[in-house]
């Protein structure tokens, strides 16, 4: 990683204490599965998702031939993540990954998180000032920056990896990283199990 971008980077970060504050109450880990599902999931969300599903048909069609994932699943996933791209996030991301980084909980994780990020925009995928969850997830579909780097794909051909504002590259990432993550198309999300 070039001085310069660490420079760029790292000049006047500081500790971001609203990120330590949200990193222990995630509502994945405090709520029970039917809370999160029925706050999460909205009648307004599953409107808004069958009318996504049918605009970005032909492309969703496409990006399934090539990977395998059922088209359905990465439009839920983009509604469950970002609200199909209405909030991809406002923190800066380099700050939020050395706030992580430099608390004792996860630091491991969030320092590689780091130096993935530091390499990315090193290499020009993007500018020092990125900005993205509160854990560092970018993108429409929230890719970590390892994650990013692995798997984010350049599907519409221009030569940027572009996870904001490109439908072809957000959509095959999301497919390509859950193909290449062992994903099954002939079994569905999940099932109940009353023990």
């Amino acid at each position: 990683i070039s001085e310069s971008t660490i420079t760029k980077a790292l000049y006047d970060i500081r500790p971001i204490k609203r990120v330590i504050e949200l990193d222990r109450r995630q509502p994945e880990f405090t709520l029970t599965f039917w809370d999160y599902l029925s706050r999460s999931i909205t009648n307004k969300r599953i409107e808004v998702g069958r009318k996504l599903l049918k605009e970005n048909s032909y492309l969703l069609k496409n990006i399934y031939i090539k990977f395998g994932v059922q088209p359905r699943f990465l439009i839920a996933f983009w509604g469950l993540e970002t609200n199909f791209g209405s909030y991809t996030g406002t923190f800066p991301v380099v700050a939020a990954l050395v706030t992580l980084a430099y608390d004792t909980r996860r630091s491991k994780f969030f320092r590689e998180q780091l130096f993935a990020i530091l390499q990315l925009i090193d290499d020009g995928n993007f500018g020092p000032k990125v900005k993205g969850s509160w854990a560092g997830a970018m993108g429409n579909h929230q890719f970590m920056p390892t994650t990013y780097r692995d798997y984010a794909i350049d599907f519409d051909g221009d030569g940027i990896r572009d996870l904001w504002s490109s439908k072809p590259d957000m959509f095959a990432s999301a497919a390509n990283y859950l193909k290449k993550s062992g994903w099954d198309p002939n079994r569905t999300w999940g099932r109940e199990v009353i023990v």
